[in-house]
């Protein structure tokens, strides 16, 4: 999980396949990442897992290169 945003909690974040500062990976593909917008702000503790349900929306690639966007999410 990385926040997108200051704050203990947010409503907007990533998901990434590899943790933000991998030295091995150092470019995220477009389809190695979920952008999320939740309806209630998330803790941003990232040693805590947090399961997640919404919309799973395929953007087709729009202009920030997000290919996937998880929408109205909600912890389950």
């Amino acid at each position: 999980m990385m926040p997108l945003d200051n704050g203990a909690r947010q409503k907007r974040f990533v998901l990434l396949a590899y943790p933000p500062g991998c030295p091995f990976h150092f470019h995220a593909m477009p389809n190695q990442f979920i952008e999320v917008l939740a309806d209630i702000p998330f803790p941003t503790d990232e040693r805590k897992m947090h399961v997640v349900s919404g919309v799973l929306e395929l953007t087709g690639q729009d202009e920030s290169g997000i290919f996937y966007r998880l929408k109205a999410a909600s912890p389950s």
